[in-house]
């Protein structure tokens, strides 16, 4: 299929439709059965420990999976050991099933610390850990005494030495974590929580190559080489750039062109042509910051023309939209973003920020959409009314419910 040009709109439809972010209601069905598939799909979903809203990782799945309740999350960790907590290029949930695929880089941490120096203290906390692990069982941060406090990894707060030593222990593949007591991690053996079935044969560079390759392609639709490997963990541009090679040979993948980018090699799944037909639903929706669709900024200025930054670290004197501000899908525009927080003891929902895109002149057709979706947004975050505090262009739907 030499010579393929999609239009932006095709290119958007294929990202979309390959993201659980189209027309249709509920891409993954419903119940704790469609977010296990939805983590299956995506690959992947990225945790944050940010809760001004919703955690990103519940956020994520609410936004393709309408009945979604935190404690199916839970359930498939904690009961099911269908997913499981590792690093992606964040901390993630992953699927269960393709462990296998992290076993390469927790061999890597095997052999070098993590985020941390190299101390005879470290290594004695670790030995101490893994010994009450195998003879008590599962163990909490909560559950150990502090026997050395340390700075943290990124600033200067004092903790347990002991915190350290279960990242370490747990970036290395020598625990898992087998569930969690609100936000705090439970580690156990992997032998303990992996279900008998798993596969522990590790893959080849090659094999580690097709999967992540036919991963990314299934999850994101379109993409550029760079948006390929940016969720791996550094140095696997030429292993990407070969399979990719490969699966081109095969048929398997395709090379494109999108309209205003000639010069810019995109590649596809075969298969996801059939998912380029331009959308014509109009669905108001807010994305996480962390959003699988959201979080290569790169990728957002040219598939969207959305040039997006999360200000969290920024300072608050230097912050242009706000400290946790959210892109709002519409259709397949990206039509503006909002800063919000949820008070949940007031049972109340405030966007501290709404801005529009330039340019964008529908204002009048979205009102009922953009209300209905607030509605609804308020309820995933337990409040029962919301408030818009600020709005550009001012005026605008300057109201609350």
């Amino acid at each position: 299929m030499e010579n393929l040009t999609l239009s932006i709109a095709e290119a958007r439809a294929i990202a979309l439709r390959s993201q659980g972010l189209a027309e249709e209601a509920a891409p993954f069905g419903a119940g704790r059965e469609a977010a296990l598939e939805a983590i299956r799909h995506l690959g992947y979903v990225q945790m944050d420990t940010i809760s001004v809203i919703q955690r990103a990782h519940h956020h994520v799945l609410w936004s393709r999976i309408p009945d979604y309740d935190p404690e199916m999350l839970d359930a498939l960790q904690s009961t099911e050991a269908s997913v499981f907590e590792y690093w992606n290029h964040a901390s993630s949930y992953l699927p269960t099933r393709d462990y296998r695929f992290s076993l390469p880089l927790m061999r890597k941490h095997r052999k070098e610390m993590h985020w941390s120096e190299e101390s005879p203290e470290l290594r004695k906390a670790m030995r101490r850990l893994m010994a009450r692990i195998r003879s008590e069982g599962a163990l909490a941060i909560s559950d150990v005494e502090a026997t050395t406090m340390v700075r943290q990894w990124s600033n200067d707060l004092s903790g347990k030495i002991e915190r350290r030593a279960f990242h370490e222990l747990w970036i290395r593949g020598d625990v898992m974590i087998r569930s969690r007591r609100g936000v705090q991690k439970v580690f156990d053996l992997p032998e303990r929580v992996l279900p008998a079935a798993t596969e522990l044969k590790p893959p080849s560079k090659r094999e580690a190559a097709d999967f992540h390759l036919r991963r990314g392609l299934r999850a994101l639709g379109i993409a550029r080489m760079q948006e390929l490997h940016y969720l791996r963990d550094g140095g696997h541009a030429t292993e990407v750039r070969q399979a990719l090679a490969g699966l081109i040979k095969k048929g398997e993948v395709i090379e494109a062109r999108v309209e205003g980018f000639p010069a810019m090699p995109v590649f596809l799944l075969r298969e996801a042509l059939a998912l380029a037909t331009p959308l014509t639903a109009s669905r108001i929706r807010f994305l996480s910051p962390f959003d699988n669709l959201t979080i290569q900024r790169k990728r957002m200025a040219w598939l969207f023309g959305f040039d997006y930054t999360v200000e969290i670290y920024v300072p608050a004197a230097k912050r242009k939209y706000g400290y946790f501000v959210l892109p709002v899908l519409w259709g397949d525009r990206v039509i503006g973003r909002f800063d919000a927080k949820a008070h949940r003891k007031e049972r109340r929902l405030s966007v501290i920020n709404l801005v529009f895109e330039p340019g964008f002149a529908e204002l009048g057709g979205i009102e009922a959409g953009f209300k209905e979706a607030l509605d609804e947004f308020a309820r995933f975050q337990g409040c029962d009314h919301w408030e818009i505090l600020r709005v550009e262009p001012a005026g605008w739907l300057l109201s609350s419910r």
